[in-house]
């Protein structure tokens, strides 16, 4: 399936939880399956983009992420649905961000840009649906940061979408997770070349290397470890261990430059500072009267080995939820040695939950 990047200007200018104003803020977005369907969303990771399946061109080494899960008869099937895969506020792909030029100064926003939650992301998402004159959504579906996207959207506009997936999410953000992205993003602004945020965009900063290793320790499993620096390296009388060791840091250290080529540290900030404001009982007494707003059936997929939302947190938000409308949450977990990472990397297994917990008709 070839698809083609796509992008909108939004009629009206969007102002912020915080009061800024956004004028003529840009969507990019990539659109797949059948122009008359019913609407699928689909939300990408935090720091990730929004190719979300097929390749823009035939010699592309790898198609998008959830590809295998959206495409002709799988899931999210494109012979049925119109799929809508945009990236969120903020993000690195397109999408208004710090990265964007501010119309008032003709510079790119860089530091000055305001600071945003998910909220703001999701009341984004919905500004552009409006733009596109689409009221309701037979689905909305997306990992980690997207799965929270798909939850929050359907607290705030319950009666614009039919239903959930959410993989590798929850409720609120973690208190490990915030930790983590603090660690982030005061390892950006340490970075000697961040300049308060004025720094060369064509220049990977350093710390930005230092997180890529940071995701290969944190979002991953201590078994993933184990199976490909240790275990491929039988016992030997001497150098077994050294070989490991090497092993291990190959593994840290691969494809680096790659990895940090689509980089901008602002909108790492201000990505990270938005998903770490996550949480469905913000502005209620409890955390239950907020997350009882959904009225949709959900599906909570969660990774065993996922450090950043373990299993637990999808239980949790599941008796919320059936505690007072029984069957409306169903949760399931991926066995998977990748850790949060498992969301993305085992389609198999995602596809699997997606289509049987999906109708089969429209």
């Amino acid at each position: 399936m070839l698809v083609e990047k796509k992008t909108l200007i939004l009629p009206q200018p969007f102002v912020t939880e915080g009061g800024a104003t956004l004028k003529k803020p840009q969507v990019a977005y990539e659109e797949y399956g059948n122009p008359d369907g019913p609407v699928i969303v689909i939300g990408h990771g935090g720091v990730g983009s929004n190719h979300a399946a097929g390749k823009y061109a035939e010699t592309d080494a790898t198609p998008g992420w959830w590809d295998g899960v959206i495409g002709p008869g799988k899931p999210f099937d494109t012979d049925r649905f119109r799929i809508l895969a945009m990236n969120a506020l903020g993000g690195m792909f397109g999408t208004c961000s710090p990265k964007s030029i501010d119309p008032d100064t003709g510079c790119r926003y860089g530091p000055n840009f305001p600071e945003i939650t998910l909220r703001d992301q999701v009341r984004f998402i919905a500004a552009t649906l409006d733009a596109m004159e689409i009221e309701r959504l037979y689905c909305f579906a997306g990992p980690s940061m997207g799965a929270m996207h798909a939850l929050m959207f359907a607290a705030l506009f319950p009666h614009r979408v039919d239903r959930v997936v959410a993989a590798s999410g929850g409720g609120r953000m973690t208190a490990s997770g915030m930790a983590v992205h603090h660690f982030m993003m005061n390892a950006l602004r340490a970075d000697p070349c961040f300049h308060g945020g004025w720094y060369d965009p064509k220049t990977p900063l350093a710390a930005s290397k230092m997180i890529v290793q940071m995701y290969k320790l944190y979002y991953v499993s201590d078994k993933l470890h184990k199976k490909l620096n240790a275990d491929s390296v039988p016992h030997a009388r001497h150098g077994a261990q050294a070989l490991r060791s090497a092993k291990a840091n190959a593994f840290l250290t691969a494809s680096l430059d790659t990895a940090c080529a689509f980089h901008d540290a602002n909108c790492f900030i201000t990505t990270l500072s938005a998903i770490n404001t996550h949480d469905l009982g913000e502005g209620f007494d409890t955390y239950e009267e907020g997350v009882l707003r959904i009225q949709c059936p959900v599906l909570l997929i969660s990774v065993d080995t996922d450090h950043e939302f373990p299993p637990f947190y999808a239980e949790e938000l599941a008796d919320i939820l059936n505690a007072v409308r029984p069957g409306q949450a169903t949760t399931r977990v991926v066995e998977s040695l990748w850790g949060h990472f498992g969301c993305i990397y085992q389609r198999d297994q995602i596809e699997q939950f997606v289509g049987e917990w999906l109708p089969t008709t429209v």
